[in-house]
């Protein structure tokens, strides 16, 4: 076995307990997205059509969670042994990528900065399909690189056609993967387009087989998501590749331009219709499916305003290339000059050291650009469809996630470069980029320790609640993110309407017939502010069932719907 393969196998073991220990952030379930993964998990186990979900999210990464769960009864501790699996799929994905364009050791240093990454960390602790959705990436990626290489390198592609063929079918199925994970990787049809017009156009494919490949692309392709494209159809009506078109729009025009949960993103998601029955939106993540009151396309939402689109385009531009990709690339480290309450803020030689490993990703470009065009090519077809895509609506760290491996590769070639010149320059920013994303971990650990007190206090809520009734799988939960309702037992979520009227939700709750509201310190205060009052007092329409309280003065309260 070669030295290089001994020290992957020991950074992956190295990279797994390191990603292992920070599973103490998350020892009880945090993220709304999370319920949605475990619900449809849950039903696989009876091959329910509701394993599909409601549209919202996409079923595949529920899939090994599922298996796993056969194993483990505890399906959020199997979610968490998946992702840990799925990190090393990614780490072997990664590793075969960079052999292609650099030295084994700078490979490793791809994956060992990869592995290191906070921003993958959080994701890898939480259970968010970005855990697989990555790896499947990379899979893409690694098999669209062999096919466009190979065009290249043949001067008679026509005689390689038989593995070519493999090659866009096992494209085909990758992407349709990668849709059915999330919706929105339907665009990285474009990206296999952009790739193959430019081959043909570059006579390194011959047209008829530019044709021929792309019909069995798209079989490929539509056989793989033609299930889900029917089940889509028999839950809305209506033919169409995801449905949730409708909500993003609405987002997009009340939302803000940095901070997800804000009050944008809350009316847009949770405000009521008119006579208090249905969400505007229609449904959420883990809820049942309703159907949206709001209607429009893109069209229809760039004719509202052009100069409002053309402007919110440009901000989020803007923001991608000066907030986004910055803390994919290497967390919070970065911010930390801009704080008043850092250290770090104001001071312009900690700005400098947050500041090289960007001229050394940009060196990488450089020289990706010069001698390795393939390379820089596809990830560009790739990239491209997603910076035009989503800055259209507006842009989240999740959405160019699967693009940070990329960054680490093409940082790992402007190092090598350097190496060549000079070795001590390179080790010194080898420590330097080690040292900044460090940083941003203890930033992450520091800001996420604290949470569990308040969430430990939800889990003890609904694993009591769980001991109070019968059928909990069918019990009706009202909250804004559905801890509670995931440790009563319960697999169905209703989140707490957008109001300043506690009427607006007992109305609600009655038509939607649920059972119990929860009202909490941090989601009442944050999100419902002006219903924070009913921490203290009982609101018309409800009866309080239980209070819990910790040393924090933090309250999570079960109130019980009463019946007309």
């Amino acid at each position: 076995m070669k030295l290089s393969t001994i020290l992957f196998v020991i950074l992956c073991i190295v990279g797994t307990l390191y990603h292992a220990y920070f599973l103490q952030l998350n020892e009880v379930l945090k993220v709304a997205d999370s319920f949605a993964y475990l619900q449809m998990s849950y039903f696989m186990k009876d091959f329910s059509i509701a394993s599909f979900g409601n549209g919202w999210f996409g079923f595949v990464y529920s899939i090994p969670i599922a298996l796993m769960n056969l194993f483990i009864i505890n399906d959020f501790l199997a979610a968490q042994i998946v992702n840990l699996i799925l990190l090393n799929v990614s780490a072997i994905l990664l590793f075969n990528i960079s052999k292609k364009y650099l030295s084994s050791y700078f490979s490793l240093l791809v994956v060992g900065l990869f592995l290191l990454s906070p921003v993958y960390l959080h994701f890898s602790i939480h259970v968010l399909s970005e855990n697989i959705y990555i790896p499947l990436f990379l899979g893409l990626l690694t098999v669209t690189l062999n096919f466009v290489e190979e065009c290249y390198i043949f001067k008679s592609p026509s005689q390689h056609l038989l593995r070519q063929k493999k090659q866009v079918i096992i494209i085909g199925v990758l992407l349709a993967l990668l849709y059915l994970t999330r919706a929105e990787a339907f665009i990285y049809i474009g990206s296999i387009g952009i790739l193959a017009l430019g081959l043909a156009l570059l006579k390194k494919l011959k047209w008829k087989n530019f044709f021929s490949l792309g019909i069995l692309f798209f079989v490929s392709f539509i056989i793989i998501i033609s299930p889900y494209l029917y089940f889509l159809h028999d839950l809305t009506g209506e033919w169409g590749l995801t449905n949730k078109g409708a909500s993003n729009l609405r987002q997009a025009e009340l939302r803000g331009q940095t901070q997800m949960d804000d009050a944008g993103f809350e009316q847009a998601v949770a405000e009521l219709t008119a006579d208090k029955h249905h969400l505007i939106a229609g449904f959420a993540g883990g809820m049942p499916y309703d159907t949206p009151s709001i209607e429009g396309s893109l069209g229809d939402f760039v004719a509202r305003d052009p100069a409002g689109f053309i402007a919110r385009v440009f901000r989020n531009q803007i923001k991608l290339f000066t907030q986004n990709i910055p803390e994919i690339f290497l967390g919070k480290s970065p911010s930390l000059y801009l704080s008043d309450n850092s250290r770090f803020g104001g001071n312009i030689l900690f700005l400098l050291w947050c500041l090289f490993p960007f001229l050394v990703l940009l060196y990488g470009i450089y020289e990706s650009v010069k001698r390795e065009r393939v390379l820089i090519l596809t990830s560009l077809a790739f990239f491209t469809p997603a910076l035009i895509f989503f800055t259209l609506f507006f842009t989240l760290n999740r959405y160019f996630l699967i693009f940070l491996p990329l960054f680490f590769l093409i940082y790992g070639i402007g190092l090598a470069k350097i190496y060549d010149y000079s070795k001590i320059l390179s080790l010194f920013l080898i420590g330097n980029i080690v040292s900044v994303l460090l940083l941003s971990t203890m930033v992450y650990y520091n800001g996420e320790k604290d949470k569990d007190d308040y969430y430990t206090l939800k889990q003890e809520a609904g694993v009591w609640l769980q001991g109070q009734i019968t059928d909990t799988e069918n019990i009706k939960i009202m909250e804004r993110f559905p801890i509670v309702t995931y440790y009563s037992g319960s697999k169905i979520r209703y989140i707490t309407p957008y109001t300043d009227d506690i009427s607006d939700i007992y109305e609600y709750g009655l038509y939607n017939k649920i059972d119990y509201l929860i009202v909490d310190s941090m989601d009442f205060e944050t999100y419902r502010p002006a219903l924070a009052k009913y921490l203290e007092n009982t609101p018309n329409g409800f009866t309080k069932f239980r209070e819990f309280s910790n040393a924090k003065n933090q309250k999570v309260i079960i109130y019980k719907l009463n019946e007309v």
